[in-house]
């Protein structure tokens, strides 16, 4: 495993830890916010508090960034995130709305390296 790779499986991992912590999301001030806690909570998806929620969507973001600083193919930077969320009870079909949320909301200079 590359060591840019691994720095970023670790970040994966830090969102597969956030995602698991169960609350209920309520709408936050910015228009981001307001945007993936929406989406959150169309999917079900609770945090203990909406900081938490958000930070979740903004290690996405670290995630993507990093992993396109370093040159991983997007397809490969997609693949770790989803299946970070995957292995926290999520559908690949749910987490990649999350994922896709998540860079719309705080990140989308990256939309392009994620898809839509």
């Amino acid at each position: 495993m590359h060591a840019r790779f691994a720095r970023l499986s670790s970040a994966a991992a830090a969102i597969a830890a956030t995602t698991s912590v169960f609350g209920s999301p309520v709408a936050h001030a910015a228009e981001g916010d307001a945007e993936f806690l929406s989406t959150l909570a169309g999917l079900g998806i609770e945090f203990a508090t909406p900081d938490e929620a958000v930070a979740a969507g903004n290690n996405i973001c670290d995630i993507v960034s990093e992993g396109n600083a370093n040159g991983i193919a997007p397809t490969e930077i997609r693949s770790v995130v989803v299946n970070s969320m995957v292995g926290e009870s999520l559908t690949s079909a749910e987490a990649t709305q999350v994922m896709l949320s998540a860079v719309s909301a705080y990140c989308p200079e990256f939309t392009a390296v994620v898809g839509s």
